[in-house]
């Protein structure tokens, strides 16, 4: 399911990995969507494409990279402005850089989420005091710690996850 991309050279340039994980995207716009990475790698890119079983007529692909810190958040801005196209994008930590994961549905939109080293989501202390200043009652707090934790976003893409698990990966580096 995924492909590599090392795209930064030069000794003082660190790499932070990340995946992209298209989930269920129309073939009419994976060209597209090819571009748009492509344009945020700044290299080639053209990925493996496979029917996504859990939804009828669309396909999903992935893609594995090393790339700068912030990479995730820029693949995730242009991805969402394709509409139809669901996706997680995930960052690896890096020095002064928290893991984070972006996912999108077209009927969700885009979250973002930092993310421990077990995959657990990190709510930060500001979020949860904004919740708490609200005081509007536990049924308020409950509904936005669920929208900080992502929670629809997760029951919406788990299925499209599951079905998409155990595709080939393809290990693709830029040198020179």
């Amino acid at each position: 399911m995924s492909s590599t991309r090392d795209l930064v050279s030069g000794p003082a340039a660190f790499k932070v990995p990340g995946m992209l994980a298209v989930l269920a995207c129309p073939p009419p716009l994976c060209p597209h969507l090819e571009f748009a990475v492509s344009a945020v790698l700044s290299s080639p890119v053209s990925l493996t494409w496979s029917e996504q079983p859990r939804s009828a007529g669309a396909l999903y692909a992935g893609l594995e990279w090393r790339a700068p810190c912030g990479t995730a958040g820029r693949l995730a801005g242009q991805l969402r402005r394709l509409g139809q196209v669901c996706f997680d994008v995930v960052e690896a930590p890096s020095p002064g850089c928290d893991p984070e994961r972006y996912s999108h549905t077209p009927e969700l939109g885009l979250h973002r989420a930092s993310i421990a080293a077990n995959g657990d989501i990190v709510v930060g202390e500001a979020a949860l005091r904004a919740l708490i200043e609200r005081g509007e009652g536990r049924e308020t707090l409950a509904r936005g710690l669920h929208r900080l934790l992502g929670t629809a976003w997760d029951e919406a893409l788990e299925p499209l996850r599951q079905a998409a698990h155990g595709a080939p990966v393809t290990w693709l580096r830029r040198t020179g």
